[in-house]
């Protein structure tokens, strides 16, 4: 899958307001203006696949009006200062904070020497995220506040962000996975969900999950074993089944004990295995080489669940 790269230093303002509008608002209105004599922005922004993590430095003096943004893009402070402007609102920004653009509110940015992790992710992406693991439509999942539901759920989003952000380092080879890339965007938008006030969070939702047949859990197992080695999601394998992504779920408890994902992780974990079982260590093949072509990016927690499937560490299966 191809990762896109897009690094940028300038000291021109109408360079970096060129730039930003491409990135953050390409069809929204953005204004962008400084009093520094010394300008400077310095970005780099990754795509890969749905998900969108950047580095976004800016001088002192900066402030910047964006119209409200149609997708999810969220800011994490690691050094300096600033404050966000929503409808008469003042929300004051530094190390360790975490906001949420708004999308139904023009937002005021006033940057005073500022470095921040941005992630960016489509609404429907945290849509289906929310749809596969409650019974709740994912038409019908919007975010409320801005900023997060606790210090606690702030303090695991900063963690999360810098997380995604070295796995889309420039050495880092998990970026051009399609399934690691995948579940990194999942990721995201569970996180979001669970950190952002949102309507998954409102009061308990009752609707049942449907019923889903044994044969339907048959095609379920079939398409996920045809499929392993690509970014599928648990709506791919409903829709292949032909069922809701909640009636799947129910299924695979009532069935076979387990979740969708559960059992999918578990066939990687066997298409690893024949791999590693296929591999030549003298020709350059490694175990973490083998890890991520299954979409497991940590390498250690690859071996630990290796070893409890199948008894022994995988670095043993790839000597013979």
């Amino acid at each position: 899958m191809p990762v896109h790269v897009l690094k940028v230093s300038t000291r021109q303002p109408d360079v970096a307001y060129s730039v930003l509008k491409d990135l953050y608002c390409p069809h929204q209105r953005l204004t962008l203006a400084t009093v520094s004599p010394t300008f400077l922005c310095d970005l780099r922004a990754t795509n890969a696949g749905d998900l969108g993590a950047d580095t976004v430095r800016l001088s002192t003096g900066v402030q910047c009006t964006v119209a409200p943004v149609d997708y999810l893009l969220v800011t994490t402070g690691v050094v300096g200062t600033g404050r966000y402007d929503v409808g008469g609102d003042e929300v004051r920004i530094g190390a360790g904070s975490v906001f949420r653009f708004p999308d139904d509110d023009p937002l005021t940015a006033t940057w005073d020497g500022i470095e921040l992790l941005v992630l960016r992710l489509p609404r429907s992406v945290v849509g289906r995220v929310a749809s596969e693991r409650l019974p709740l439509d994912a038409r019908d999942v919007r975010f409320g506040g801005l900023e997060p539901v606790s210090a606690a759920a702030g303090r695991a989003w900063v963690r999360l962000a810098h997380f995604v952000a070295g796995q889309l380092a420039d050495d880092a080879p998990s970026a051009a996975n399609p399934i690691a890339a995948a579940a990194l965007a999942d990721l995201v938008a569970a996180g979001a969900l669970a950190t952002f006030p949102n309507t998954t969070l409102d009061s308990a939702l009752v609707r049942g999950p449907g019923y889903a047949a044994p044969s339907t859990v048959r095609r379920a197992v079939a398409f996920i074993d045809d499929h392993a080695s690509l970014p599928v999601t648990v709506t791919d394998i409903a829709h292949a089944a032909g069922v809701s992504a909640r009636a799947l779920q129910s299924a695979f408890q009532r069935h076979l004990g387990v979740t969708p994902m559960a059992y999918l992780r578990r066939a990687r974990l066997e298409g690893a295995h024949r791999d590693l079982q296929a591999a030549d260590p003298t020709a350059g093949d490694t175990v973490a080489d083998v890890a991520l072509r299954w979409g497991f990016v940590k390498t250690d927690r690859f071996a630990a669940a290796y070893r409890q499937a199948f008894g022994v560490p995988p670095s043993r299966t790839l000597r013979g």
